[in-house]
């Protein structure tokens, strides 16, 4: 029976000590927060978005992308299921193949998860941090709480710097270097954005299916089509998520990024001036807002009635074309320019992180140091929103507790 550690009681620490313990091992669990799985509780809104029907390696991102590809197939969404069924939780699936707890509570995710570790005798130790990992002969040795501790082996599953406020802080970066590996500059990813123009927050709270297109000095380099939330410091929704990897990579290197918005992608601007032409037809006495406010909502009609320099147009009646052909660009080119994302205090995931190249995709071990593992998002792997993340959080924790 080997002695196990494992750094970190997320979602990776948690399904790789359960089946690190599952083989026989003496797992050791150190968790520095006063809870386990703290992230996991926040995810999909508090519902917890468990992973994906579609888990493809193309959902998923890094400097070497196809190093989880043994990984998601050894922990694909069949083995999922059945992984967290064996634990006693059901679940359902919901839009986009995502799948979630039939509760529909992340804490039912965390307590099955919870009450498995503890069955099989892990050895969890709360409120402590391990301040320093050494390699001595074959053992590693663990300063924790001014002690020392002594394992045959040890994972590294500390997640990364995104989201601090849920104990997030990065500590696996620094032990990868102390032990002489390396680490790809971390920054946000599945962050919202911070736009240049103060007006939005006339705008806040609404919510649209749009397309949106990115532009990086000018050049468009994505287009995602989802949900889209204007806010009072810029944009969010799932839309904004799936953009946010290029766009905050795009920033961290001083480019410039903008995104126009089409706010009603499953009209043409030519059917869409036709069906303003139409309008005019009936209601033309309205005044402009009530007369846009039956096609859109009331605060994004106020919005493009100011964006396009209309508010001396007191009725309907007495639009023309120009005005119409303003409208319609507002609503299906709406350029704004980001300054910023939320950064790491906001952002769900971190791109970046340990280099893959210096693990063995195999079973995660380093190539470096025999019996040190690395996992979760402490790696230079991260997905699409959608499930994506937290599914390679488990897949790579069952790998290395696998393989111990």
């Amino acid at each position: 029976m080997s002695r196990i550690a494992i750094i970190g009681a997320g979602a990776s620490g948690l399904v790789c000590a359960i089946e690190a313990s599952r083989k026989g091992h003496n797992v050791t669990l150190f968790e520095k927060n006063s809870k386990v799985g703290r992230k996991i509780l926040a995810t999909g809104n508090g519902k917890c978005n468990i992973s994906n029907e579609k888990i493809q390696l193309e959902r998923y991102h890094g400097k070497s992308p196809s190093f989880a590809k043994e990984a998601l197939k050894r922990f694909d969404t069949f083995t999922c299921k059945a992984f967290f069924r064996s634990l006693g939780l059901e679940m359902r699936e919901g839009e986009e193949g995502r799948l979630y707890p039939m509760s529909h509570q992340a804490s039912s995710v965390v307590d099955m998860l919870l009450h498995e570790v503890r069955s099989l005798h892990v050895n969890i130790v709360l409120e402590c941090e391990v301040t320093k990992i050494e390699k001595k002969d074959a053992a590693f040795v663990l300063h924790v709480n001014e002690k020392t501790d002594v394992f045959d082996a040890c994972v590294i599953a500390t997640g990364s710097v995104a989201m601090p406020t849920l104990g997030s802080s990065g500590s696996g970066y620094g032990f990868a270097k102390s032990l002489g590996h390396s680490v790809i500059e971390p920054y946000p990813s599945l962050v919202q954005f911070v736009c240049d123009e103060s007006h939005l927050k006339e705008v806040s709270g609404v919510k649209m299916d749009a397309n949106v297109e990115l532009y990086i000095d000018n050049q468009k380099c994505q287009s995602v089509q989802g949900d889209l939330l204007f806010t009072a410091y810029g944009l969010s929704g799932s839309a904004i998520l799936d953009l946010s990897r290029k766009a905050s990579h795009a920033l961290v290197q001083g480019e410039s990024v903008d995104v126009v918005l089409d706010l009603l992608p499953n009209l043409s601007r030519e059917a869409l001036t036709s069906l303003f032409q139409k309008r005019l037809a009936v209601g033309k006495e309205k005044s402009l807002s009530l007369w846009l406010e039956g096609m859109i909502p009331k605060k994004l009609a106020y919005f493009i009635i100011e964006n396009t320099h209309l508010s001396h147009i007191k009725e309907a009646s007495s639009l023309g074309a120009k005005e119409i052909k303003k409208m319609v660009f507002a609503l299906k080119s709406l350029r704004l320019h980001v300054k910023a994302t939320k950064g790491f205090e906001s952002a769900e995931v971190c791109a970046g992180g340990v280099d893959v190249s210096e693990l063995e995709s195999k079973n995660l071990m380093s190539k470096k140091i025999q019996n040190l593992y690395f996992c979760g998002e402490v790696l230079d792997i991260d997905g699409d929103c959608g499930g994506f993340n937290l599914h390679f959080a488990w897949a790579s924790g069952y790998l290395v507790g696998q393989s111990l």
